[in-house]
């Protein structure tokens, strides 16, 4: 599958403490997205910030929270950001937030075989 051109970038604003099912919320996203073979996904840890609560999570040193803000990010093509949002959305709860944006993806690492060019723009 080649995703080279116009795309879609979701993404995700949780906090790193949140559960689905027993499992972190970020993880439970990123593997519910493999699952239905979305191009990649990728989460990042915040070492601060904060969002609609208005409390910053932070990881100063001296802090004891650790309930840092995760964005798990995903790139692939209009339908399967459509159905990456479908399949994710039960999962999410009221305070997160979820932003979708056009994009031009120049260059996408295939497996061995499967070789793909940077596309000029």
């Amino acid at each position: 599958m080649s995703i080279v051109g116009k795309c879609k970038l979701l993404r995700i604003f949780v906090d790193e403490d949140l559960k689905w099912h027993n499992k972190l919320l970020y993880r439970a996203i990123v593997d519910r997205l493999l699952e239905l073979k979305i191009a990649g996904a990728t989460a990042f840890k915040g070492i601060e910030g904060y969002g609609s609560s208005a409390h910053i999570h932070s990881a100063r040193i001296l802090e004891i929270t650790e309930n840092l803000p995760v964005l798990v990010e995903v790139v692939d093509t209009p339908k399967q950001i459509h159905k990456a949002l479908n399949a994710v959305e039960p999962m999410l709860p009221r305070h997160c937030l979820v932003t979708v944006q056009d994009l031009q993806v120049l260059h996408y690492h295939h497996p061995p075989g499967k070789h793909s060019k940077t596309k000029k723009l």
